[in-house]
């Protein structure tokens, strides 16, 4: 029988508007694939459907996954959706297929012994841990007026958790959280809810001299309380990766002296 494929964009509202136009045209899940962008190879015996980005759908799919699944689960989805894995949506879908027909929908991630649901595990896992590392070693500088900016480049796209995070944490800072590999800004302001801009050739200003300042006593710190005959430089990648050593303060990626 024909197999039917749902053709999606890669965010939340997207992939959520594509679940919920699978219950609408009854699409039965065993013969339904949801697929992030087009294929170069079309499928024999496979009929395509665009699926547009509607708020309303997908608001309603979140509420039911809330309400059904629990804020566990919602939460797993969403860190599994963050990564660049083509096959996360369908995973997704199945894994929620999976879990209506069950007596108890929010076990649905003990069933690991499903394909599915074992792929949504392990890219949640994933985006989980670096989602943790980030809020330990993203490092914000006081720019001359005062606003507080911090770069990253993560794998998994984690701009809004992080903008959740720190705007609970700091809530009367104005700061910018930049994530260069996708040129998005999380922009909060003190006493407002963040928001998400792209790039449109922004020049930021200089730090504040005082932020220089504090920096070279940081590094100078970091210098003095280190043991050179306890150095091991293995552990310290193991502990805390390369990948994120680029724009910490301590380190000589962002063109500070060695310390």
């Amino acid at each position: 029988m024909e197999e039917n494929i749902l053709i999606c964009q890669d965010s939340l509202e997207s992939i959520f508007t594509a679940v919920y136009c699978a219950y609408e045209w009854k699409c039965v899940p065993e013969r339904t694939r949801i697929q992030i962008g087009d294929e170069e190879n079309l499928r024999l015996f496979a009929g395509y459907r665009n699926v547009e980005a509607d708020e309303v759908r997908s608001t309603k799919v979140i509420r039911t996954l809330r309400r059904r699944f629990g804020e566990d689960f919602y939460y797993t989805v969403c860190l599994a959706l963050s990564g660049t894995d083509r096959e996360k949506a369908d995973a997704v879908y199945h894994t929620i297929a999976i879990g209506l027909g069950l007596t108890r929908p929010e076990t649905v991630m003990e069933h690991l012994a499903e394909p599915c649901v074992h792929r949504v595990f392990v890219l949640s896992r994933g985006a989980g841990r670096e989602y943790d590392h980030l809020r330990g070693f993203l490092r914000f500088s006081e720019l001359e007026n005062g606003v507080l900016y911090a770069r990253i480049k993560p794998k998994n796209h984690l701009l809004h958790f992080l903008a959740e995070h720190f705007s609970d944490r700091l809530p009367s800072d104005a700061f910018l959280i930049h994530d260069v590999g996708r040129e998005l800004f999380a922009v909060h302001e003190p006493g407002k809810p963040w928001f998400m801009v792209q790039n449109t050739g922004w020049r930021l200003i200089e730090e504040s001299g005082e932020e220089k300042y504090y920096q070279e006593l940081f590094r100078h710190f970091c210098h003095k309380i280190a043991i050179k005959e306890r150095e091991n430089r293995k552990l310290q990648n193991q502990m805390l990766p390369l990948r994120f050593q680029e724009f910490m303060t301590e380190f000589p990626q962002n063109g500070k002296d060695k310390y």
